[in-house]
């Protein structure tokens, strides 16, 4: 939906979901309403980036002065730079993207403060944050998205779908960048009110992430990305900030455009993440900050550096953009859900998806058994997940002999195990048939053998040396186990399991394990020590309307929340 197209500075743009405090993905997860999200929250855990820090000192003559970090932009980080608060403290300038604040957040390293490119990635960042995420202020600063590039490379869209069809459009990495993640937010809140269009947001997105699934590099953001961009005759999904800082570096002017529906203002609020006692103090310097940027001096500062104000008016001297359209978004779960459509489709995955095939799952949680079930979620999966992941398939359990006869890699299936695909790509060519079409094919072949005996220790283990060995570092390597049961028949013991998945645990080279414990009788605070034993998660459930959605997020899962 589109606002006022010339809003005042007293009325700030509305931000739809404010923080979510620490909320955190649940270990032993029931019910459907976190999965979708883990899958995006799991990938900005595992986002990093360069760091620049500069300090900006408060009143001189202090005799102890406190220092605290801010979390900004490279945008933002000349503004605050140059503004000087009352009293003893200083402010130590972070320069970071949103997405890596948000990785930041499910840590113990977490800055002060943070003024994100988008007040959105407050409510994201808020689901796996170990600590507070507090919004304090009004946005600081904003300003408008656009399509920026060479004179004469931009054409007018009627639309931000159409504007982001472009095929030559260089777009990054929505999980990382503010403008990115706004885009995608922009063609949502146009979409708002029509379920027939929503439907197509995904077509739009898809290539898009594939494009950036298949770089060998990170793409990279602002107004490096504008340069890179224009400097190879190109266009990029930019703001007027930084096509107005491009043209007082370069004076050079640009092409730039704003679909005829309107743009989406990226703001920047400020948001308090200190924690325990040094939270209050952080609040009572944000509130400092606020102040600062909230005077003349303030506004001034952000008007050169190509900010608008918090209310959104234009720049003044006919600089920028002028009085567009602005788009907002009512529903912040549609964007989430748009976030992890792209996790699928742009990050590549590598596991080992290891399946329980003991007799026990033979029996029915509701009015299917749990291996149809499981069968289901997989073919579900097969279907739906990009060309990019790689994957391979193990059955576990009792006579698992019964498999044998599967065409695998293996010569003889261990008495515990059989790998009945080895990891590949899904778009692989192998023996005229892609790897997807044998997984599928094997999937459909699926079922409970006739022993209980669940080796699970004995297979996680194994699987987990198998995806280390084999590590690459241009994935997220995992391992997904679906089970319904307790170990009963393995030859070590859950206290020597989980002291070698420690000692073998490898933060530089990272295999996630993440299990999927299905009805009742699941050993569930066993899993959630295995999984926690490298950083992944276990999700429980009960429900088979749950399990097909489990599996997706649990495949796509890059850290386990």
């Amino acid at each position: 939906m589109a606002g006022e197209s010339e809003p005042s500075e007293s009325d700030p743009p509305s931000r739809r979901g404010g923080a979510r405090g620490g909320a955190r993905p649940d270990r032993s997860r029931q019910g459907r309403g976190r999965a979708r999200w883990l899958v995006v929250a799991a990938i900005l855990v595992l986002a990093a980036g360069s760091v620049a820090f500069l300090v900006v000192e408060g009143q001189s003559g202090c005799d102890d002065s406190e220092r605290y970090t801010v979390a900004v932009t490279a945008d933002l980080a000349p503004v605050i730079e140059e503004i000087a608060v009352s009293g003893c403290t200083e402010f130590e300038v972070v320069e970071q993207e949103p997405g890596e604040v948000s990785a930041r957040l499910a840590t113990d390293d977490v800055p002060d403060l943070w003024l994100p490119a988008g007040g959105w990635w407050a409510s994201w960042a808020g689901e796996t944050a170990t600590g507070p995420v507090r919004t304090v202020s009004t946005p600081l600063a904003t300003t408008p998205l656009v399509i920026a590039g060479a004179p004469g490379t931009v054409e007018p869209a009627a639309d931000w779908q159409e504007a982001l069809s472009d095929p030559d459009l260089v777009f990054g990495n929505p999980l990382r960048s503010g403008p990115a993640a706004g885009a995608i937010r922009a063609v949502l809140a146009e979409a708002a009110d029509d379920p027939v269009a929503m439907g197509t947001v995904r077509p739009v997105m898809a290539p898009l992430a594939e494009r950036e699934g298949v770089r060998d590099e990170e793409v990279p953001t602002g107004s490096t990305l504008l340069e890179e961009t224009v400097a190879n005759g190109g266009t990029v999904v930019s703001t007027e900030q930084q096509v107005e800082a491009y043209r007082s570096v370069h004076e050079r002017e640009l092409g730039i455009e704003v679909p005829a529906t309107g743009t989406l203002l990226v703001d920047y609020p400020v948001i308090v993440t200190a924690r325990g006692e040094r939270h209050d103090a952080a609040a009572a310097a944000a509130t400092a900050l606020t102040d600062a940027l909230h005077t003349s001096e303030g506004l001034d500062r952000l008007a050169r550096h190509g900010f608008r104000g918090g209310g959104g008016r234009p720049l003044p001297d006919d600089r920028g953009v002028g009085a567009v359209p602005v788009l907002e978004l009512d529903d912040e779960t549609v964007a989430e859900e748009a976030m992890n459509v792209w996790a699928l489709q742009a990050l590549p995955v590598r596991t080992v998806f290891a399946v329980d095939v003991s007799a026990s799952m033979n029996r029915n949680l509701g009015d299917e058994s749990r291996i149809e079930l499981v069968r289901r979620a997989a073919t579900a999966a097969n279907e739906v997940l990009p060309g990019n992941v790689s994957a391979g398939l193990w059955f576990f359990g009792g006579r698992v002999s019964d498999y044998a006869t599967l065409p695998n890699d293996r010569a003889e299936p261990s008495g515990d195990y059989i790998m009945a695909a080895p990891i590949r790509r899904f778009d692989a060519v192998v023996d005229g048939g892609t790897h997807r079409d044998r997984l599928t094919a094997l999937v459909a072949q699926m079922a409970g053998t006739a022993d209980e005996t669940t080796a699970l220790y004995d297979t996680i283990l194994a699987a987990f040396r198998y995806v280390q060995d084999s590590y690459d570092p241009r994935a997220a390597n995992s391992v997904v186990v679906v089970t319904d049961g307790a170990d009963d028949g393995s030859e070590i013991s859950k206290d020597e399991l989980l002291a070698v998945l420690s000692n073998e645990n490898d933060p530089s080279r990272p295999v996630r394990i993440v299990t999927i414990g299905l009805g009742e009788d699941v050993d569930t605070a066993t899993l959630e020590q295995i999984a926690a034993a490298t950083g992944g998660v276990n999700y429980r459930t009960s429900d088979p309307l749950d399990i097909t959605e489990l599996v997706l997020t649990a495949l796509a899962d890059r850290t386990g929340g």
